[in-house]
C-alpha cells in the first residue's frame, strides 16, 4: 500500500478540529454567552493581572467574576430607582411632546398613543419598559442557565486564559505565531476600548450632565443626567436621540431659548466632544485601527448578529483591516518576519 497523503498530525489536527466544530454546532444557542464572558474576561484580564500580584489568581478571578455583575447591578438598580421615582415627571414629558407634535409634521415619527395611555403616561411607560424586560426572560429557566455558564466561563477564562493561549501558540511556526499575536493583541484592545472606553465616556458624560441640568433651570437634573449616561452606551447615535427628546419636550413647551440653549451647548458638552473626540482619542491609543472602523463594525455587527454583534461587529473589523495590512507587509517584504505589535 502507498503512504498516506496525509500525516498523522495533520490527521490529529483534523479530529481535533471536528470536534471543536462539532462542539460549536451543538452548542451553538450558547455561544452570544460564550462570546460575551471571552469579551468580559478580555476587558478584565488587565485588573486581574494587578490584583493577582496581591492575592492568589484563583482568588482574584473569583473576586472579579462575582464583582464585576454585583457592580452593574448595583448600577442599574440605583438607575432603575432614580427613573421610577421620577416616573411621574418623564409621563408627563412624553404626554407634553406627543400632544404638542400631534398636528405637526413630526406626528409621523412620533409613537401612537391612544387617549387612554395619554392620560395614564405613568402607568403606561411602565407597562412598555416590564414588556421589555419580560421580552427578553421567556424562558427563565434557559436564563439562568445562561448566566450560571457565563459565570463560570468567565471565571475560568480568567483563571486559565492566559495558560490556555499560550499553549496555543507554543508550536506555531515564527511567521504564524507574530501574525496570530498581532491580530490577538487587535482584538484584545478592541475588545477592551469597546467595554472599559464606552463604560468611561457614559460616566463621564453623566457627570457633566447634573451640572449643565442643574443650570438650565428644569429641575429633575439626577433623572437627565441618568438617562443621558445610559443613552451614552449606544454609541454616536444614543445620546443625540435623548438631547433631541429633551429639545422637542421644550420646544412644545414653547421654551426656544433653553431648546437653542441644550442644541448649542449642551450637545458638544454631553455628547459632541465624547463622540468625536474622547471617545476616538482614547480607542486609538489601544487599537491601531481608524475609529471609522470600529463605527462601521458596531452598526454593522448589531443589526445582523443582535447584542452580541456589539462586540463580534469591530473585532471583525479590525482583524480584517489588520489582515490586509499583514498582507501588504508580507507581499512587499517577503523575505521579513514581523514582530507582534
Amino acid at each position: 500500500m502507498g503512504n498516506s497523503l496525509i500525516s498523522e498530525d495533520q490527521k490529529l489536527w483534523l479530529l481535533i478540529g471536528a470536534v471543536f466544530i462539532i462542539a460549536i454546532i451543538a452548542f451553538w444557542p450558547l455561544m452570544t454567552v460564550i462570546v460575551w464572558a471571552i469579551a468580559l474576561a478580555v476587558a478584565l484580564m488587565p485588573l486581574h493581572q494587578r490584583l493577582s500580584r496581591r492575592v492568589k489568581p484563583s482568588i482574584s478571578a473569583l473576586l472579579l467574576t462575582l464583582g464585576f455583575p454585583l457592580a452593574i447591578m448595583l448600577f442599574v438598580s440605583a438607575a432603575s430607582v432614580v427613573v421610577y421615582n421620577e416616573i411621574e415627571y418623564t409621563g408627563t414629558m412624553v404626554s407634553t411632546l406627543v400632544e404638542g407634535f400631534s398636528h405637526t409634521g413630526f406626528a409621523t415619527f412620533l409613537p401612537t398613543f391612544t387617549a387612554a395611555q395619554l392620560a395614564n403616561m405613568p402607568q403606561t411607560l411602565i407597562q412598555m419598559l416590564l414588556g421589555a424586560v419580560l421580552s427578553l426572560t421567556e424562558n427563565p429557566a434557559l436564563l439562568l442557565l445562561q448566566v450560571v455558564i457565563l459565570f463560570l466561563s468567565l471565571s475560568m477564562l480568567l483563571y486559565d486564559g492566559e495558560q490556555i493561549w499560550a499553549s496555543a501558540m507554543r508550536n506555531l511556526s515564527p511567521k504564524l505565531s507574530a501574525a496570530v499575536g498581532r491580530m490577538s493583541e487587535i482584538a484584545g484592545n478592541t475588545i477592551y476600548s469597546l467595554i472599559v472606553i464606552q463604560i468611561s465616556a457614559a460616566f463621564l458624560s453623566f457627570l457633566l450632565a447634573i451640572p449643565f441640568f442643574s443650570l438650565l433651570g428644569y429641575g429633575h437634573a439626577l433623572l437627565f443626567a441618568t438617562m443621558i449616561g445610559f443613552a451614552m452606551l449606544i454609541p454616536l447615535v444614543g445620546a443625540q436621540l435623548f438631547l433631541l427628546f429633551f429639545i422637542l419636550y421644550m420646544l412644545s413647551l414653547g421654551d426656544i431659548k433653553s431648546a437653542l440653549i441644550t442644541m448649542f451647548i449642551g450637545y458638544p458638552l454631553l455628547s459632541g466632544w465624547i463622540d468625536f473626540y474622547y471617545r476616538p482619542v482614547m480607542m486609538k491609543r489601544r487599537v491601531a485601527v481608524h475609529p471609522v472602523f470600529m463605527i462601521i463594525g458596531i452598526f454593522a455587527g448589531v443589526p445582523f448578529m443582535g447584542i452580541v454583534g456589539f462586540i463580534l461587529g469591530p473585532v471583525l473589523i479590525a482583524l480584517a483591516v489588520t489582515g490586509y495590512e499583514i498582507y501588504s507587509e508580507q507581499t512587499s517584504s517577503p523575505g521579513e518576519v514581523y514582530e507582534p505589535l
